[in-house]
């Protein structure tokens, strides 16, 4: 199948560094260290090729030193977890989270080829060191407690701890071999994305490569889309069923061509959702509020919040509370997306917080709170001239039919970064859904956009078109494509 086909580096000619198992020690890695704000709490030589968890073990895994330790960052303490095979190939592989976590123990899964975004299992069996930390932040709402925000748990999921992490765990890696890293790599995808990002941006030493896939930035502005539809429709006391929603979605299709041809178009299609009003029950107001919708958020005056879903992107469920925002299975009430509301508990420092009762002038009102109290959450400066300057390397890639994160909040960021041609190159996937290859069309593979990343890198070959594929939830592959560099709308 094709998630098990993980491997982007050979690794057969690697062999286990001389005395490094008498290195792998925690008295002598603490000593090494000597940072008295870093505890080593364990250093244990896996020879098994299993690691063992309560979700499934993960087996195949080559011969490696699991480390743990405990990094303090003022009155909290972050755990981050480093992985150094015996056998290295001398680079270094950060890892990312999502949502409102960096990384850590959730974030060991079994490898998979067709989910964006790299674990420790991934790295690991590409000979790669590598690292992942929860930042302190153990659990989804961990910002706001008694109507208190927490502002430095919010600065180590925003920036610090991941830097940290890349610095903790290239220091540890070169400690136990005894030799330096030679190329260092980050890919994170959604929150691991904005990581990504965050790593380019304010921290341009720390990587030679970064891939950020279907990035969460523009954090304080896309997480409110979710509490858009409610504001919209409770103003104008008008509920757009899942059903209507739907009939306008399928009229989008058609009017391109049909389903398949419209998740095989990378431009956004125009279409006037008044024109399915008188027809099959569906009214005016029901015209009002897709339009609405598919606009993204406006003032009431009409100016620009933000991005909107494109018209036929699907970005709604029903009864799962997965996308941009959800109907309740029962009620058929809207209801958001949990990381929306769990902003807006930032927002308000109230870990109560619901509102599904939010007018539009309430929601104008969070939204410009949202942006003056987490300006720094943005993760979009769009000068990298520093990252640029040292050599790096950014690959950026986004599916047009991503349910969570509108792509054209993406189309932004790349419009507005200086001298891009130079070291980012980004895809945008017809079809393509949030974070794996399992959507309408077809996505990159981990292992694709690693090989072309360190391709560029390491031999300065810029990627040009790279492979896509689409697969089932057997992982079959269903559809086979391309992605060009994308170069701007004509």
């Amino acid at each position: 199948m094709e998630r098990d086909n993980n491997l982007f580096y050979d690794c057969s000619s690697l062999r286990e560094t001389l005395g490094i198992r008498q290195r792998a020690e925690t008295g002598w890695l603490q000593n090494a260290l000597g940072n008295p704000d870093i505890r080593v709490v364990s250093v244990a030589i896996n020879d098994s090729g299993i690691y063992k968890r309560l979700l499934g073990n993960i087996s195949g895994l080559p011969p490696f030193i699991d480390v743990r330790l405990r990094h303090r960052t003022g009155v909290h303490e972050e755990s981050i977890i480093v992985w150094v095979p015996l056998a290295w190939n001398d680079r270094f592989m950060g890892t990312g989270g999502g949502g409102t976590g960096t990384g850590g123990e959730q974030y060991i899964t079994r490898p998979d080829n067709t989910s964006r975004g790299q674990t420790l299992p991934k790295a690991l069996l590409n000979g790669f060191a590598c690292a992942s930390t929860d930042a302190g932040n153990g659990k989804k709402q961990w910002a706001v407690e008694k109507g208190v925000f927490d502002w430095e748990r919010y600065e180590n999921w925003r920036s610090r701890s991941t830097h940290e992490m890349s610095l903790i765990g290239r220091h540890v890696t070169e400690l136990l071999h005894d030799r330096p890293v030679k190329y260092s790599y980050f890919h994170g995808g959604s929150g691991g994305g904005r990581q990504a990002l965050v790593e380019v941006q304010e921290w341009p030493e720390d990587y030679d490569g970064v891939w950020a896939s279907c990035p969460a930035i523009h954090w304080p502005k896309f997480l409110l889309e979710s509490y858009w539809p409610l504001a919209v429709m409770n103003d104008l006391k008008h509920t757009l069923t899942a059903k209507k929603l739907l009939q306008a979605t399928k009229a989008v299709h058609d009017s391109a061509g049909g389903e398949d041809a419209y998740y095989r178009l990378q431009e956004r299609v125009s279409f006037d959702p008044f024109r399915l009003a008188g027809h099959d029950g569906f009214t005016e107001k029901d015209a009002q509020v897709v339009q609405a919708l598919w606009e993204g958020p406006r003032r009431a005056n009409g100016d620009f919040l933000w991005y909107g879903f494109r018209p036929g992107v699907p970005f709604w469920n029903v009864g799962i509370p997965i996308g941009a925002f959800y109907y309740q299975l029962f009620t058929g009430r809207p209801r958001p997306f949990f990381l929306s509301r769990h902003h807006l508990c930032w927002v308000t420092e109230d870990e109560r917080f619901r509102s599904y009762d939010m007018s539009r002038s309430d929601y104008e009102r969070l939204f410009d709170q949202s942006i003056e109290k987490f300006a720094s959450s943005m993760a979009d400066q769009a000068d990298l001239s520093a990252f640029h300057e040292r050599g790096g390397k950014l690959l950026i890639d986004h599916g047009t039919a991503d349910p969570l994160i509108p792509v054209d909040g993406t189309l932004d960021y790349w419009q507005r970064v200086k001298n891009k041609d130079a070291f980012l190159r980004l895809y945008i996937t017809p079809g393509d859904g949030h974070g794996d290859c399992r959507w309408h069309g077809p996505g990159l593979t981990e292992s694709t956009g690693m090989r072309a990343l360190m391709n560029w890198v390491e031999r300065g070959a810029a990627p040009e078109v790279l492979p896509t594929l689409r697969v089932n939830r057997k992982h079959e592959i269903l559809e086979r494509g391309s992605a060009e560099t994308y170069r701007g709308r004509n």
